[in-house]
């Protein structure tokens, strides 16, 4: 606070430049915070217990899809167990699926929350994604973890791994943005969503490691960038034992641009909706 020549007090003088910038991304990541913890109690109540089950849902699923391919299928691995390349596999997809499928109610859970200032579209996006993201994360960490300390299984790339979930997070980031969009223009569009994440997983590469498919089939499926993320995951789980194929430069050039057009989209929408 500065003090006037007649020694009176002034204005407090804005901040400027990049204290600027960080006085609003503080803003905005509380704005975030407590839009999950919002989230959180929504979905699972007060109860402690409703948290846990947030990081178990996904790690039960990927457990009973992996145990299932293990029973019918116990040389699909090759050198790899077939319950490890599995569950690596279905886990970062099950974060996709329901950050891209919570997209569409996004708004409309949350309306009586844009009449404040501070809460903007991508916030609301934003926050429930980082929680389904946060979830899977844990899981794996408890996955691999547990693969480390029973059967020796290190990964042999961790920043790797990281850099394939990252890529997969922000890329369903972008298609949630696009979905929340989309269903709040169109009712159709969030009967559309839900059946194509299930009828994407063929062709997402959680399943299929591409260095299993003829070279033709192997091109044509590293078109779709997540087949690239899954192949990164693998490569820094599983290392030598299996033969990965991506394209950096693609991958992370169509996450850009799929944000790019999702926060096009929500500010595009934002003066049509009522509130």
């Amino acid at each position: 606070m500065s003090v006037t020549a007649d020694g009176g007090q002034a204005l407090p003088s804005r901040p400027q430049g990049l204290a600027r910038i960080r006085k609003g991304f503080r803003i905005q990541g509380r704005v975030i915070h407590a839009l999950a913890l919002r989230e959180l109690t929504t979905r699972f109540g007060r109860n402690q217990l409703g948290f846990v089950w947030l990081v178990l849902e996904p790690l039960m699923l990927a457990t009973m899809v992996a145990l299932l391919h293990w029973l019918f299928r116990h040389d699909a691995g090759g050198p790899i167990p077939v319950f490890m390349l599995y569950v690596i596999g279905y886990a970062p997809y099950f974060a996709f699926r329901a950050i891209v499928n919570r997209a569409c109610s996004a708004f409309h859970a949350n309306m009586t929350l844009m009449y404040h200032r501070q809460v903007r579209l991508t916030d609301v996006v934003v926050a429930r994604n980082l929680l389904e993201a946060c979830a899977v994360t844990a899981a794996l960490v408890l996955v691999i973890g547990s693969a480390a300390w029973l059967v020796d299984m290190v990964p042999a790339n961790i920043p790797l791994i990281v850099l394939g979930l990252v890529l997969i997070f922000l890329f369903a980031n972008g298609l949630a943005m696009l979905a929340a969009a989309g269903a709040a223009r169109w009712e159709v569009v969030d009967r559309i969503v839900h059946p194509m994440t299930y009828l994407m997983l063929p062709i997402s590469g959680a399943f299929t490691p591409a260095a299993r498919l003829p070279p033709s089939w192997r091109e044509i499926l590293l078109w779709n960038p997540q087949a690239n993320m899954h192949e990164m995951v693998r490569e820094g789980m599983f290392g030598d034992l299996i033969v990965s194929h991506y394209y950096l430069f693609y991958t992370v050039s169509c996450v850009l641009v799929v944000n790019m057009l999702g926060l096009a989209a929500l500010r595009a929408v934002r003066p049509k909706l009522e509130f």
